[in-house]
């Protein structure tokens, strides 16, 4: 399974890099969908793109796999295709991964 079907595609995109980014760098990743954490510290990508968008934003927390020290969080509002990606933790690891050119 994947993000749902009504997911933009540009923000599909991004979306989809930025998960599969953090998952190659050995984070796990939570989702908040802001009343719930859908997944809790994850490595499955088809389980972690499927609870993306249940909601009108999207929180994404990433951690490293190996002792659960959080790197920052993500915020998605969903419906702005290129600016999916609202806001972030301003630290150096959050900040390279969101840099798409690097994904």
């Amino acid at each position: 399974m994947s993000l749902p079907s009504y997911v933009r595609p540009t923000e599909a995109k991004i979306i989809k890099r930025l998960v599969r980014k953090a998952l190659n760098l050995g984070y796990v990743v939570s989702v908040y969908d802001g009343e719930d954490y859908a997944i809790v510290r994850s490595n499955d990508f088809d389980a972690i793109t499927a609870e993306i968008a249940a909601t009108d934003s999207t929180e994404l927390v990433f951690r490293r796999a190996d002792d659960k020290t959080k790197i920052g969080s993500v915020l998605l509002i969903h419906g702005n295709d290129e600016d999916v990606i609202s806001d972030h933790s301003d630290n150096e690891l959050t900040n390279a991964l969101v840099e798409m050119e690097d994904a």
